[in-house]
Parts: C-alpha cells; sequence; structure tokens
C-alpha cells in the first residue's frame, strides 16, 4: 500500500486541477500560504490533520477512501453513508429508483 499522505497528495491535485484551481488560488481560497499546497503536492511535507481534514472538504476528498482503501465491509461504506446524510427518506429513495433504473438499462443491454 502506497503512503496514504502520498494517494491524498494525488487526489488533492487532480481535484484542484479538475475544478481549474491554480495552488495559489486554492491557497488563498484556503487562507493558507501557497508553500503548503506545493509542498503537499509535492509529498515533500507531513501536514497538520487540521491541514488535511480542510483541503479535503473543501475538495470533497474522502479521507477514508485515501487511509482505509482497501478494507472490504459487510456493511455500508462511511462514503455512501456520508452522502446520503441529512438527506430525506424521499431523497434517499428517489436515488434508489434511480440507481435500480440504471442497473435495469445495464442487464437490459447485456453487460
Amino acid at each position: 500500500m502506497k503512503n496514504p499522505l502520498d494517494l491524498f497528495a494525488a487526489q488533492v491535485r487532480a481535484a484542484r486541477v479538475k475544478r481549474n484551481l491554480t495552488q495559489r488560488q486554492l491557497a488563498d481560497k484556503l487562507h493558507m500560504s501557497v508553500r503548503t499546497i506545493i509542498e503537499l503536492e509535492g509529498c515533500k511535507s507531513s501536514p497538520r490533520f487540521e491541514t488535511v481534514a480542510t483541503i479535503a472538504r473543501e475538495l470533497n476528498i474522502s479521507l477514508d477512501a485515501v487511509v482505509f482503501q482497501n478494507i472490504q465491509t459487510d456493511g455500508v461504506s462511511k462514503t455512501v453513508t456520508d452522502f446520503f446524510f441529512g438527506k430525506s427518506e424521499e431523497e434517499v429513495q428517489k436515488y434508489i429508483a434511480l440507481c435500480e433504473q440504471a442497473n435495469s438499462f445495464r442487464t437490459v443491454k447485456g453487460d
């Protein structure tokens, strides 16, 4: 397994680029030094947890997925639980119905 901070660094860079943000823009948005972002993305630092959490929250990166990437669970993953957190039962049921419909399309096509 790769170092979780290296995996996090790669995800930060990918998410930042996907949002068309420069390292400076991300740093400014988070009230951080641009050096913090540069060193994190370059795997040249061991940032404090508060820094990691702030960046993950801003870029919507699941720390569970980074740290526990190879763990299989019998239950619902935290990522799924987090996705549905705060949604009404009606919203959850609509999403489940949409997933079932998508799955039936895949079955019909023979995938």
